[in-house]
């Protein structure tokens, strides 16, 4: 992987990047590059304007283990707030803009604001959702049915899931081999309720959309 670079942007941030009270800087990088390494010094919390980056995280046999495929418009490295150190890397899977949120500038803006604290909160919770979701995709035994899930969670009205990174990272994201992700795809191919297109695949089958993002919004959080 590509070594970090500290290029920071002060002038291409919009109004509409500002969060909890905070102007972020901005950050480009390539695909490949990393943002943090596991260990370093924690800055800051961060939110992926455009491209794909992943949170991985080596084990004790030297492998790597995925965390989370950050998506456009999501923060992370919240735990940066509470921790002196960062727990995992941020690889950008491909061309990528990272928000910056400074870590002592949004601290002092949480604790003086109970409105933007519990705008923060609710982030998280969102998050917590997220995560929930994402395990019990996981724990859907058919392969076909994962993918139909996944894609359900994660399209647009017209049933279309724009890919981010490449179908391997798909195959993680769900708790599935490559291969068996390519059969299971192949299989969906063949009974019509699928088309994988240029830029990301899309359901046909009527009735095998995922809860609504309504839906998935009323989950209790006990």
């Amino acid at each position: 992987m590509k070594t970090s670079s500290r290029e920071v942007i002060e002038d291409c941030i919009a109004p509409s990047d500002s969060a909890f009270g905070v102007t972020p800087s901005l950050r480009r990088l390539a695909s490949g590059q990393m943002l943090f390494r596991e260990g370093a010094a924690s800055a800051g919390v961060f939110r992926l304007r455009s491209g794909c980056m992943r949170l991985i995280r080596t084990t004790l046999t030297g492998g790597q283990a995925t965390m989370h495929t950050v998506r456009q418009g999501e923060f992370f490295a919240e735990a940066s707030l509470f921790s002196a150190k960062y727990h995992c890397d941020a690889v950008a899977l491909e061309s990528s803009e990272v928000l910056v949120f400074r870590k002592e500038a949004l601290v002092v803006q949480l604790r003086e604001s109970p409105e933007l604290l519990w705008t923060f909160t609710a982030e998280l919770a969102r998050r917590v959702q997220g995560l929930r979701t994402r395990l019990e995709i996981k724990q859907t035994r058919s392969a076909e049915e994962r993918i139909l899930q996944f894609i359900g969670l994660h399209c647009d009205a017209s049933g279309f899931w724009t890919q981010q990174g490449t179908l391997k990272h798909l195959s993680e994201d769900i708790g599935l081999t490559h291969e068996a992700l390519y059969r299971a795809l192949a299989r969906l191919q063949r009974q019509g309720a699928i088309l994988r297109l240029k830029d990301g695949l899309k359901i046909c089958q009527p009735g095998v959309l995922a809860p609504s993002a309504e839906q998935i919004g009323s989950i209790d959080l006990g």
